[in-house]
């Protein structure tokens, strides 16, 4: 299998094969995998699965573009002028000037290519792949074409793959299509061979993240040759010399700038009749500089470094200063989808219980901070005026139920960060659904975390699944000193599946009897 040559790029993509045509093209097994002589003889050819880099940061490119412009050239021949002339003053206000607005575009610029740089090493670390026809977990970047690689609730994919047996999988691919919403993928073949990166539900990509369920895969391309490799060479192919309209209107005014100094250095010594003296030149140089704004490259530093902090302010990373100026520019943006221009955040706002009444529910995002307010039935059409707030805990049987049932039947993760940068933020991890009612229980105190550790035990796990619009999970409630703990069935889903399991419905402390004629499943 080693001698043969493994195309990685054949005529149609991989989304078009089927799992036995990308088996047969990589020279792969889906049960066996790999054998490690093979592995290391693809590893060698193919190269380590990382993205490529430009030798890291170099602080002197990042200095060198601060001064590198004919406006700051100009400011230093004026500089150089002024202390020739004994203008200690003069020449060292402009001295501070150039100093300082390098020293702020440096400083921005150097700090946003450092985080670039590691955004660019971002990747799980390590892979579960089957190798040997054994499941083995090995370093991210020893991955290569032909690998079966497994995937399971909040991995990063790290190759691009041709999906082979999923299991409700679901990914996040906003960093390569912009779409905030989870990916359901499946297996079925896809003919459009130019078919949108969004649209082939059959791959994953290396660095999303999957969101929900499971899966195994075919990897069909590493390091550069990835989706996320390709944007990587895009960027570095980009002539960052390629100067904006700003910058280049601030060209052709130091010019003019400094052809009208010239210029009147040229007419006071014609007044003097080109006679030379230490007063002239003098007062031709004190001339030449007058005109030369020197704030001016300050002033569009500072306003360049205040729009980069605004932008920092919601985690939007500017690598050039100037690229503000094609942003500023910006009247329209005309989004081809919903959802792309979205937080990927929903937020549970109102719920309505029978025999309780509408709820409002404050607070935004993943923090979980807010109210919740009882505001009753609606009289007439409208609701009444006053409100009750429920405090943390507390509240009727059939309200904390369904809080317990929105905490428990729930795979997400709400939980502050340990990350330096972002240390003691709010972050999330799962369907955005799931994450909304996870804060909902949060807010009402009775989080997933503090219902575990109050002796709330999983029994039992069924996850979402699109043929039967559910899930279910198995909980025993906490013992008491007299009585083993109860076992509670919660269950969310679509409203007729999860009527079809139901023989009664609760309105207060009132069971009714749900006449079910379509006679579904009961759990």
């Amino acid at each position: 299998m080693g001698k043969k040559t493994v195309d990685l790029e054949p005529e149609t993509p991989f989304h078009t094969f089927t799992v036995d045509q990308t088996a047969d093209h990589l020279q792969t097994s889906v049960l066996e995998g790999l054998s490690s002589d093979e592995a290391a003889a693809r590893l060698i050819k193919y190269g380590p699965n990382e993205l490529e880099g430009n030798g890291g940061v170099k602080w002197y490119k990042v200095l060198w573009r601060q001064i590198a412009n004919v406006l700051v050239c100009v400011l230093l021949i004026a500089s150089v002028l002024a202390f020739a002339t004994k203008d200690f003053a003069e020449g060292g206000v402009i001295l501070f000037i150039i100093v300082m607005n390098a020293a702020i575009g440096f400083w921005q610029e150097f700090n946003a290519e450092q985080t670039m740089e590691a955004l660019r090493n971002m990747s799980s670390p390590t892979a579960q792949v089957i190798r040997d026809e054994t499941r083995t977990t090995i370093p991210n970047n020893q991955v290569v074409p032909g690998d079966v690689m497994i995937f399971e609730d909040g991995d990063v994919i790290g190759a691009d793959c041709r999906l082979f047996e999923v299991f409700n999988l679901e990914t996040d691919e906003a960093l390569l299509t912009g779409e905030s919403l989870p990916v359901q993928k499946n297996l079925v073949v896809i003919e459009k061979a130019d078919e949108a990166l969004g649209d082939r539900l059959n791959m994953v990509f290396a660095s999303t993240t999957v969101v929900k369920g499971r899966a195994k895969g075919i990897v069909t391309a590493t390091g550069m040759k990835t989706q996320i490799g390709q944007i990587a060479t895009s960027l570095m192919s980009v002539d960052s010399n390629e100067q904006t309209p700003l910058q280049k209107r601030l060209n052709k005014m130091a010019y003019f700038v400094f052809a009208a100094a010239i210029l009147l250095v040229i007419v006071v010594f014609g007044v003097h009749k080109f006679v030379y003296s230490n007063e002239a030149a003098i007062y031709a140089i004190s001339v030449s500089i007058a005109i030369i704004p020197e704030g001016l490259v300050a002033v569009v530093t500072l306003t360049m470094a205040f729009g980069v902090s605004r932008m920092a302010e919601v985690k939007a990373i500017v690598r050039r200063l100037s690229s503000l100026e094609s942003l500023g520019a910006v009247t329209n943006i005309c989004s081809d989808k919903t959802g792309t221009l979205t937080q990927s955040k929903m937020v549970a706002v109102r719920m309505w219980l029978p025999g309780g009444g509408f709820h409002r529910v404050t607070g935004t995002g993943f923090v979980p901070e807010g109210e919740i307010y009882r505001q009753g039935d609606m009289v007439q059409g409208e609701l009444q005026s006053s409100e009750e707030v429920i405090v943390p805990g507390a509240g009727s049987n059939h309200y904390l139920r369904l809080i317990q049932a929105a905490s428990l039947c729930n795979m997400a993760e709400l939980r502050r960060t340990l990350h330096p940068e972002t240390h003691g933020e709010w972050a999330a991890i799962g369907d955005p659904t799931e994450i909304a009612l996870q804060v909902l229980a949060h807010k009402a105190g009775l989080a997933k975390p503090d219902l575990v550790n109050q002796g709330f035990s999983l029994l039992a796990e069924f996850p979402f699944d699109s043929s039967v619009k559910r899930m279910s999970v198995i909980y025993q409630s906490p013992p008491t000193a007299d009585a083993p703990g109860d076992h509670y069935i919660f269950m969310k889903g679509a409203t007729e599946r999860v009527l079809g399991c139901c023989s009664a419905w609760r309105e207060g402390d009132i069971e009714h009897s749900l006449d079910n004629e379509k006679g579904g499943d009961r759990a």
